[in-house]
């Protein structure tokens, strides 16, 4: 078995031989921090399409232990090319800061991407899985060997795979081990080593924080070479920025905006009433919802203008309106209250004896009653007249 640089690397160590695994070959670095080496599973090509993007656009963060059997990569059934047989990597015994340190780094290295970085499982969902734990000889390696992934000849995306870090080889500081790792994830995703010292895809010594950049360079571990793994060329040289922008997509970092356009904040309306509002976004508003004192009334898809309808039996009184709108990655809402009120003075003017006048003669009779107390007093003829009619008509 050849063995040539494979991965992240600082110092000189005399080279380690790893135990076979079901793929061509195992390319490791010749040099290494502290003896520790970094490995790359070589695969045969597997052709994109032009511009085409990975489906696994998740990474998924394991500090918890992984049970694997052999074959091609799947982490939705926890499958790996670089195993020969069923093989168990220990949870990461680490204190809950680091392990958030770690994960908030690994969002950090992504961020500019369309990719979620999570530590929970996302199941059935493609996604890269990055282990963190154990030795490599948990999953058949020899010892010293501080990270693998695998790599295809044509330097292509590999759905679905596992990638590892070997905390118990390069031990528990949150920013070496996600500077590992993101180099780790990014050979699945296609990126060879290149010599830029400030990118996590280097073998070079850099004194600092390394970030993926946007900056055309040469592969290689030490000395410049065409991108690509064990002679193979993919392509003269890399941008990993570039690359992985191509292979994920940008990230949206910029939420919609939204405004409520009627009704007005603190308005009175009658019942079913109309929600109108508007949103604009640097990408695409997906859609909007309405809630009424926080029931969910329904959505609406599409970028808007939204008109939302409202219940018509929607009691009186004073109501929270708050509308909801998304890019699919920011959801953005907005909040105004609205007092209901059924419209007409002492009633809903239906003559039923409300006092109109129009129904069962209580309106008349009270108004003739006055009447003639205005004409004759309360001592007077007309008053005496009325009240006796009034008798009689109610009996």
């Amino acid at each position: 078995m050849r063995l040539l640089a494979a991965s992240l690397a600082f110092g000189l160590a005399a080279p380690v031989i790893a135990h076979a695994a079901p793929a061509d070959e195992i390319f490791l670095s010749e040099r290494a921090l502290d003896g520790v080496q970094f490995a790359r599973v070589r695969l045969p090509a597997r052709p994109m399409a032009a511009g085409a993007q990975a489906q696994s656009k998740v990474i998924y963060l394991n500090k918890n232990g992984i049970t694997l059997q052999p074959g091609d990569d799947d982490a939705r059934t926890n499958r790996s090319s670089i195993i020969s047989g069923a093989r168990s990597v220990p949870s990461w015994n680490t204190s809950a800061a680091n392990w958030a340190a770690t994960v908030q780094c690994m969002k950090d290295m992504f961020a500019p991407f369309d990719v979620t970085v999570t530590d929970v499982d996302p199941g059935m969902v493609p996604h890269m899985e990055a282990v963190f734990g154990g030795s490599p000889g948990n999953i058949g390696m020899g010892q010293g060997v501080g990270g693998v992934s695998p790599f295809t000849t044509d330097c292509a995306v590999i759905e679905n795979s596992i990638v590892f870090t070997f905390t118990n080889a390069v031990g528990s500081d949150a920013r070496t081990v996600c500077e590992i790792m993101a180099q780790e994830v990014a050979h699945s995703y296609g990126l060879d080593h290149e010599m830029l010292a400030s990118d996590p895809m280097t073998y070079l010594n850099y004194n600092g924080d390394r970030s993926f950049k946007d900056q055309t360079v040469p592969c290689g571990e030490y000395q410049n070479r065409a991108c690509g793994i064990g002679g193979s060329v993919c392509r003269p040289n890399q941008n990993s920025v570039q690359l992985l922008t191509e292979r994920l997509g940008r990230a949206d970092l910029v939420a919609p905006t939204l405004s409520i356009t009627s009704p007005a904040d603190g308005e009175t309306v009658a019942p079913g009433f109309l929600v109108a509002a508007t949103a604009t976004d640097n990408v695409a508003v997906t859609g909007g919802r309405l809630f009424i004192d926080d029931v969910d009334v329904g959505p609406v898809t599409g970028p808007g203008p939204f008109t939302f309808p409202t219940d018509p039996d929607l009691a009186d009184g004073v109501h929270v309106l708050r509308v909801e709108v998304t890019d699919g990655k920011h959801p953005v809402t907005s909040t105004i209250t609205v007092t209901v009120a059924r419209t007409g003075p002492g009633g809903d003017g239906d003559g039923n004896g409300d006092g109109d006048g129009d129904g069962d003669g209580g309106g008349d009779d009270d108004g003739a009653i006055t009447a003639g107390c205005a004409a004759g007093g309360p001592a007077g003829p007309g008053a005496a007249l009325a009240l006796l009619l009034v008798r009689r008509r109610r009996r």
